[in-house]
């Protein structure tokens, strides 16, 4: 069996964000941390240091809430979506340019 697999995401909170931290007994802080366990298959979502810290910067959107683990976890997972899917288009755009190119 393996060991679990902790890793941190830190996010942003917007204005109003850091306002609903400090009335839930947060920090209030601009950048905030939250930490959870994650499956093998999730790791590439993560960087990895040489002392093996597992974490990953989410700073594409400011947050009204302070956030769960899980929660911010789903936007990754989401937005790892997006990018494979943009980069098959990119790659069948790529593909036919040449074909065309060849053909011309």
């Amino acid at each position: 069996m393996t060991a679990p697999l902790l890793a941190t995401i830190t996010y942003c909170l917007s204005e109003s964000g850091r306002k609903a931290s400090l009335k839930a007994w947060g920090s209030g802080a601009y950048h905030q941390n939250v930490s959870g366990i994650i499956a093998p298959d999730e790791l590439p979502l993560f960087s990895c240091s040489p002392d093996g810290t597992i974490s990953v910067v989410f700073n594409q959107v400011e947050f009204n809430a302070p956030q769960t683990f899980t929660d911010i976890l789903q936007y990754l997972k989401k937005r790892r979506e997006r990018f494979l899917k943009i980069k098959v288009l990119m790659e069948a755009e790529a593909i036919a340019d040449t074909a065309f190119e060849a053909g011309g």
